[in-house]
């Protein structure tokens, strides 16, 4: 049985003790039933441990105040995911000072010479088959309307169904106070994530890149960013990222 957005949200209270008892115990019992809900409650407490790892050691390398504006612009606790997702975009700062792809200009400013894909590279090293569910989200097509208008992209199933590849589940995130979608996918047993970033980015030419052991196709048009990333060949994610760019466009 796959989780769906509201089991998160239901996960992450239970990870910070914001159930009340009748609700405790109805979650126990379902973690005590379903190794689906079980590997989610993993991923996002291994996810929550990364995260305040990662700012103890950083803390005193990364520019604090812009840190801070993306992290008051992120949800409520309750939307964890989102935060993560903006701790991860601090992670990725560090590695980038120890890759040299960060530079800082005559004025002190660090001027990123990477942007939010980098941040989506980390994030996606959090993702392990069961992340995406044995089964599509019951609400799939509810949670993908309400991202369609969120992005201001015309987004379904059936556009988003690719080859043998069909969209399981959908998350809204956030990057630097830009919406930030991610449709996942499984290629087997690999996660495969299709993001889309509205930030008014001019228009791109879709191109294919790698890093840190990811393969990812990116693009941009109408003001929004496109990516498509996973652990498989190069090839046919570029087919895939072709036939998502032609429908989605």
């Amino acid at each position: 049985m796959a989780t769906s957005e509201d089991d998160d949200r239901k996960l992450t209270a239970y990870l910070d003790g914001e159930l009340d008892e009748a609700e405790r115990a109805a979650l126990d019992a379902r973690l005590m039933d379903d190794p689906t809900v079980r590997a989610r409650l993993e991923a996002l407490r291994a996810a929550g441990d990364r995260t305040r790892m990662a700012f103890a050691t950083l803390l005193e390398t990364a520019p604090v105040a812009d840190m801070r504006t993306r992290l008051n612009a992120a949800p409520p606790r309750r939307q964890r995911v989102a935060a993560i997702a903006v701790a991860v975009a601090f992670v990725a700062f560090a590695a980038g000072l120890g890759a040299g792809r960060w530079s800082v200009g005559t004025g002190g400013e660090v001027a990123e010479r990477d942007d939010w894909r980098q941040a989506v590279v980390e994030y996606m090293a959090l993702y392990t088959p069961e992340s995406f569910g044995e089964a599509p989200s019951p609400r799939l097509g509810e949670e993908l309307a309400s991202l369609s208008r969120r992005l201001g992209a015309p987004l379904d199933v059936d556009r988003l169904a690719v080859d043998d590849l069909s969209p399981r589940r959908v998350e809204l995130l956030q990057y630097d106070g830009a919406p930030l979608g991610q449709i996942g996918y499984l290629d087997g047993a690999t996660p495969v994530a299709f993001c889309i970033l509205r930030d008014g980015e001019p228009d791109k030419a879709l191109a294919a890149s790698s890093r840190d052991g990811f393969a990812f196709a990116s693009w941009a048009q109408g003001g929004r960013g496109f990516m498509l990333i996973g652990k498989i060949p190069v090839e046919r994610l570029m087919a895939l990222a072709r036939s998502l760019k032609e429908k989605t466009g």
